[in-house]
Formats: C-alpha cells, structure tokens, sequence
C-alpha cells in the first residue's frame, strides 16, 4: 500500500516502492460468467498460491426475500428459454434450461427453509512482476492455470486503478459489474479448507502447502495414537515420503526406526544414515541371519511418568510371551488349514503347558537378570574376565518335540498340530525360523541398539504364500520385546511395507491393532504402508487396525480405493475426487481431526537417498522434477 507513486495505463500499471524499485502489475478479474458449472473445495487454490500476486474476494449476502425473489425472476427466464426452444425444436437448448431451472428451484426452495443463502461474490487479483515482459509471461501462466479448473479471467483494461483499489485490504470493490451471484455451499467452497499448518507442537517439515511449511509432530498430545498409515497407487510418491517420515523424525527425536522392507526400498536409505540392514531369506546356511520367534526380553514401565516421583519397573513377562507365542502357533496352523482355523481347547492347554516349562526349565522368572548368564573369557593379556550373556531359548523344535511327546502318550487330538509344526523346523519347508537368534548385518559397523535405523530386508522370500507375512509376523513380534517395551522413553518407529500382505491371517492382524493400541505407552509408532486400501476395507480385522490410526495420509488413489476411503474416514465426495487425481507427491493428511493438504518436497540433497524411480541415477538429481518427484 505505501509507494512512492503509480502510473496507471489502459492494461497494466507501473509502481515505485522505492528510489530505484520499480514493479510492473496488470489487474483482472473472475468473469462473471466465467466460473466452471460445478466447484470442488480449494477450485481456486490455484490463484491464492500463484508466486506474487495478491487476490481478493468480495462478498455481499442478499436480503432473504430478496434473494428468493431474484431467483424467481431466474426461474422464469428460463421458462422463456424452454419454450422458446421448444418451438425451435433446440433439443439440447431446452435440456440446459430445465437444468438450469431444476437447479434454481432447488436452491430457492433451500433458502425458503433457511438451509441456504445467496450471495454477490466478486473475485480480482492483481499481479506483479519486474518488467513487461516477465509480466505477460506470468499473465499467460495465470491464465492457462485457472483455464484448467474451468475459469474465464478477463484483464481489467481501462480500470487498472479500480482494480489495484480493490485487490487492498480496503474492504470495497471498485470494480463494477464483475460480481455474479452464488449459493452458500458455492461460495464455501472457495477458501481453502486445507489449514496449511498443522496445529502441533514442535513437529519436522513434512510438505509444502502454497509458500508455507507442514510441520507434523508424530508424538503431539493431540493425538490419541501415534500410529500412521500411509496409501497411495504406484508411482504415487509414497516411498519418497515415508523416507521423508524416516530421515526428517530424527530432528524431532524419533531415535530408533525399524523398518521391515519387501522390495528392498530402504536399504540405501538406511546405510546412509547411519543403519544396519538385516537380510532375512530361506536358509540354514551360518552365514545367514535367523530370528528366533519364542525369544523373550526384559519389560521396563515408567511409573509416575513426568512426575518427581518417576521411577521404572523391570521384569520379564513370561505371561505376556506365553499368549504371543501361542498367537505364533495359531498362524501355522492358519497358514496351512486357512484363516478362519483356530487352536482346540488340547492344543492351547499343552502349548500353553510346553512354552511355560521351557521357559522356567531355564530358569527364567521376572528377574531381568535371570535371562542372562555370566561367561568366563581370557583376554590377549591372560586376564579373566566375566561378560553377560544372553541365555539360549527355547526354539521351535523343541516345542515340537514335546508336542510329539504328548501325542505318543495317548495326545492323538495333537497329530494335525504336531505335522504342521514340524513343516517349520530347520530343514523343512518353512525352518528359517528354527534355532537360537542369529544377526548377520550389512551397512555400518554398529550394534542394533546404537543403530539410527535397523531395517530387515525381506525381499528374498516367496512373494506368494505364507514365507513374508510370517516373516513380518515374526520380525514385528521379535522387534516389539527386543526394541520397543525395553526402552520406554525413546521414541520410535516400526514401519511396515506393503502391509496388507498380512490381512489374509486375522491372527497377524490382531497383532497389528495391539501393537497400534499399545503403541502410545511405549513412545512408539506403528507405521503402515500399502498400495491398496480397498484391500484393508474388506476385511474387518484390517478394517479395524487402519480407522483407530489417529494419521492417514492418503496420496493419489485407484478409483475402486475412493469409495471405502470416504466411508471409513467420513469425507466429502470433494474430497474423493481430489484424492483419486493427485499429481505425483502430493497427500492429504488427517491428524485426529485437522486435515491438510500439502506438496511432498523433498531437497536436492535428500532426493540421493531418497528417488525410487530405477530411471533416475542416484547422487545425480534431474533437473525436470515437479515438487521433488521426478516425472
């Protein structure tokens, strides 16, 4: 508003801000009878976020009766036009009148009930640039955006001054006969519903909205959970921003994320800050690393927390791993008699029995001390030393061996569970599980609890079948005593790619929901990661897991994925249509009950670690990416 003069010409002005600072600006308008026939919420989003440029929209309510009474003319007009296409025999003239028509009745039969309003909506902008040329240039780009969305803009030639006058905060429009008339549900869809900041505290950027920065906190105390899903169709620009979850949270003091990998999509990303990489594949060479399902570890539990009085709890809970192992052997036997097959009362009693005795047989109780065992070692220098050594636990051939046990002694309700569990000890078809805890790592040279990122690369196993969803099963359990309820206080990350692998076994799917449900009490997040949300809907132990997720992201969907999203998540068909057109990148996010829209912009430094596409060299980033996805 302050400047040292204006020079006002027929299509464009001149303005000095200061002694030598010159601008160029041209100003124009919403033709009034340029505005697309139906509106989405933020159709003009286009407009409030183009690069220097300032719009406004003035609004002036009609009186009710008045409103009512301007629409009857409306609807009477249009009753001319029908009959006079009628005469014509204009078929198409007349279908667009009724329409016209039926539309106006219904919205003055809204007003009458006063469920609706109508309104004198007038919408200018005026642009600036830094010389004629960069002007028109920027004119033409203006133009050429909003055309897509279906808007006539015309130049306010001969009224640059008006339109300069209108575009400041002076709360009057100079500019005559530009407004049309709008209902309510039209003029609310003009401003943008998309807060473009999150209300949270602290938080990482995650996005762009318009000029500002999304910045989300996965831990804020708005959120009932910390758990995050995140959907979106192939080439979407998914993996680029679960990497961004991944690399950023470190600056919001999410220390530990453990990543169980199909593809493998995080191996590079996982080396290059600092992480390990476990590959997990069908073998019993020694070479290779083994995750023992039955191991148990110590609990820790924060008393008091955030008061003077906070102190923790130690003990190993031989309960809590009895009924998770169980849930182990329940999935074996799902895996080969099908998803809705459940334990019998024998088969639970003597598991039950089995997994108790092997592990007090040990001598294993709540002490945190008594998993662990002491072992003499000489040094190079002839000292004797003592080291704390992790105890061997019970595996799975041993189980089976008891269950055998059982069954020989008269147990015949034991024969189907005793064959099946014998399919998964070392050296059949499914043994990669059997045996004491193995960890055989690639990337740097650290251990698993100092490691920043611990990702366990599952690429190598059977696509079809049970061999991946029983190994997420078993990692996620293992991960859950090993990282999660043994370190409280740190906050953490378990992401799971491509998850819906696990849906068709409601156990592996329980399991999920508990660990999302729990979650918050250990300072952790349970992230999912799919393509396909519709797969998540039909199933209603899925279905489940994903509504209680306090964060969804949703990035471009398949058309069949919409619907169930709009169900489940209860948002607007607006909504629905701008979810299934996203371009490349860009997500809507719902955090408890805010939702904002943002662009997934990752730098050119991150964009190494981060690019996805095989067609795009790593440590090279090409110059023809929109909002950081290569095209």
């Amino acid at each position: 508003m302050l400047n040292d003069g204006i020079t006002f010409h027929r299509d464009h002005f001149i303005i000095q801000t200061g002694l030598g600072n010159i601008k160029y600006a041209r100003s124009f308008f919403v033709k009034p009878s340029g505005y697309p026939r139906t509106v989405r919420i933020g159709w003009l989003e286009n407009l409030f976020s183009g690069d220097d440029i300032d719009v406004s929209v003035h609004i002036d309510p009609l009186d009710r009766n008045a409103a009512i009474k301007k629409l009857q003319d409306k609807i009477d007009e249009l009753a001319v036009v029908m009959y006079s296409a009628q005469k014509r025999a204009d078929q198409a003239k007349y279908d667009d009148a009724l329409q016209k028509s039926e539309d106006t009745k219904i919205i003055q039969r809204e007003i009458k009930n006063n469920t609706n309003g109508l309104f004198y909506v007038s919408i200018q902008a005026t642009v600036y640039a830094n010389s004629l040329e960069e002007l028109n240039a920027k004119c033409v780009e203006i133009e050429n955006m909003v055309g897509g969305e279906s808007i006539e803009i015309l130049n306010a030639y001969g009224r640059q001054r008006d339109g300069f006058l209108s575009c400041l905060p002076l709360g009057k429009n100079y500019l005559a006969k530009t407004d049309r008339n709008l209902d309510q549900r039209s003029l609310t869809a003009i401003f943008p519903h998309a807060s473009s900041k999150l209300n949270h505290q602290g938080g990482f950027p995650i996005g762009r909205s318009g000029r500002d920065y999304v910045y989300y906190n996965n831990f804020d105390p708005s959120l009932n959970n910390y758990s995050v899903g995140i959907f979106g169709a192939s080439g979407s620009g998914k993996s680029v921003l679960v990497k961004q979850f991944i690399g950023r949270g470190f600056s919001d003091g999410i220390a530990k994320n453990v990543i169980i990998d199909v593809e493998p999509e995080y191996v590079e990303l996982t080396k290059a800050l600092g992480g390990v990489v476990i590959p997990i594949y069908p073998t019993n060479s020694e070479t290779a690393s083994r995750i023992n399902p039955l191991d148990i570890y110590t609990e820790k539990e924060i008393i008091n927390k955030g008061t003077p009085d906070e102190y923790t709890v130690e003990k190993v809970n031989i309960n809590e791993k009895v009924k998770e192992a169980i849930e182990f052997f329940k999935i074996m036997k799902q895996s080969v008699n099908g998803p809705d097959s459940i334990l019998g009362a024998v088969e639970l009693g003597v598991l039950n029995d089995i997994l108790v005795d092997a592990y007090k047989s040990r001598g294993i109780t709540e002490d945190p001390d008594s998993i662990y065992e002491q072992v003499q070692s000489i040094d190079p220098s002839g000292h004797i030393k003592y080291e704390k050594h992790y105890i061997a636990m019970p595996t799975i051939s041993e189980i089976y061996e008891k269950i055998k046990e059982y069954w020989n002694n008269g147990y015949d309700e034991l024969k189907e569970l005793a064959m099946i569990i014998e399919l998964f000890t070392a050296g059949r078809a499914f043994g990669m599980f059997d045996g004491q805890t193995r960890i055989i790592s690639e990337g740097n040279n650290v251990g698993l609890d100092e490691a920043p990122v611990v990702t366990f690369d599952i690429s190598r196993l059977s696509q079809n079948g049970i061999e991946r969803p029983l190994a997420m099963h078993v990692i996620t359990t293992w991960v859950w005593g090993r990282f999660i309820t043994s370190n409280p206080k740190v906050k953490k990350r378990v992401l799971i790619d491509e998850a819906w692998q696990q849906i068709p076994y409601k156990a592996m799917m329980s399991w999920l929901k508990v660990l999302s449900l729990r979650g918050r009490k250990w300072n952790t997040s349970l992230t999912l990661v799919s393509q396909r949300y519709e797969m998540f809907d039909r199933d209603d132990t899925a279905r489940d897991v994903v509504s209680q997720f306090d964060t969804i992201c949703f990035l471009r969907q398949a058309d069949q994925d919409v619907e169930p999203i709009l169900r489940t998540f209860r948002l607007s068909r607006d909504v629905g249509e701008m979810i299934r057109t996203f371009s490349t990148g860009e997500v809507l996010m719902k955090a408890n009950k805010q939702i904002v829209y943002f662009q997934s912009e990752p730098t050119p430094e991150e964009w190494v670690y981060l690019n996805t596409n095989q067609n795009v060299q790593m440590g090279r980033v090409r110059s023809d990416r929109i909002g950081g996805v290569a095209q």
